[in-house]
């Protein structure tokens, strides 16, 4: 016959797992109750400028960003800092053009989020010298001045908002080498020690990775929004993910980073080539998708929303069809 001892200790081993099983039960649905009755509001809209991208079209970079800035009146922008533009040779650095972009953002009350670090935003995503071996082990020591060089040009001025340091880090997308987390914290780390002021942003596949690999070594926590995207042998395809599924993502990722934002919401055409070639675009994007996409981010319940595609708008623009254009200078006055 069991002893009274052994109905003791099953009886609190019952109530732990009673106790456990109630916390548990409370929080999820208060999780889900704040997740549910997140109501849409107001947005800060800005955009991802890429001076590269606006070269490909022919265009001038400082055109376009003074146009960005001047005509549609954005107070937001991602600005790229590409390492084969700026270290033109082994240690020999010219930020002269990227000078001219914050020029015109102090100018303009800009604020700018810059992206350091070898995988930047736009294909092929990682932009390495090609005087540089990336198979060597001092490839990451080089890779480490070329953000101390950017820090140190950039830290004390004016328009700088937030650091982003490399881009969908983790996300193996693009011609790069494999992800490195030890990589990027490094990078991390050197970027805080020698700007202590400006907070780091890590960016994820906002529909296809974890949110939480790097929620808890960064500020802030930027995603990439498609509606669409293109396979070659499945054709397009549409993103099923709904806005609670961003929203219920963004509580959880806000539980270990400071803040989420969408760095990176989809504007403009699916290209399988050259933009400037017409049949490239394999999945179209009008005024109505703009206003659709618009909306949907905003059902999501994040507030910093930073557009992807300014400058095909631009592009569109000057070759007669200002619809998107437009389209979005009525979003960034409303």
């Amino acid at each position: 016959m069991p002893r009274r001892g052994n109905y003791r200790v099953r009886g609190r081993r019952e109530f732990a797992v009673f106790v456990g099983v109630f916390f548990v039960t409370v929080f999820c649905t208060g999780l889900l109750a704040l997740v549910m009755f997140v109501k849409p509001g107001a947005q800060d809209l800005g955009v991802t400028f890429s001076s590269k991208y606006s070269r490909s079209l022919g265009l001038s970079p400082v055109d376009v960003f003074t146009a960005i800035v001047n005509d549609l009146g954005v107070q937001r922008v991602r600005i790229p800092v590409y390492w084969d533009d700026v270290e033109v040779a082994p240690r020999q650095w010219d930020f002269s053009d990227v000078d001219a972009l914050m020029a015109i953002a102090e100018q303009g009350n800009v604020e700018v989020t810059l992206v350091v670090g070898m995988k930047v935003p736009r294909w092929p995503e990682c932009f390495v010298p090609t005087f540089f071996d990336q198979s060597l082990v001092a490839f990451d020591e080089e890779l480490l001045l070329h953000v101390q060089r950017t820090v140190e040009q950039y830290r004390h001025h004016p328009a700088l908002a937030r650091w982003q340091v490399e881009n969908e880090v983790l996300f193996p997308y693009g011609e790069c080498p494999p992800p490195s987390l030890e990589r990027v914290q490094q990078e991390i780390a050197l970027v805080r020690d020698l700007d202590a002021k400006h907070p780091v942003m890590l960016t994820v596949s906002g529909e296809q990775e974890s949110w939480l690999d790097v929620a808890s070594i960064a500020d802030t926590i930027g995603v990439s929004m498609y509606r669409f995207a293109y396979n070659n042998v499945l054709g397009p395809l549409v993103f099923p993910h709904p806005p609670i599924y961003y929203r219920f993502h963004t509580v959880i990722a806000q539980l270990f980073s400071h803040d989420v934002i969408i760095s990176e919401l989809q504007m403009e055409p699916w290209f399988t080539g050259s933009p400037q070639d017409p049949a490239s675009i394999v999945v179209p994007f009008g005024t109505e998708d703009f206003t659709e996409h618009l909306a949907f981010a905003r059902n999501t319940g994040i507030r910093e929303v930073l557009l992807w595609g300014v400058e095909w708008w631009y592009y569109t623009r000057v070759h007669g069809d200002s619809s998107l254009w437009d389209a979005a200078r009525e979003a960034f006055r409303e």
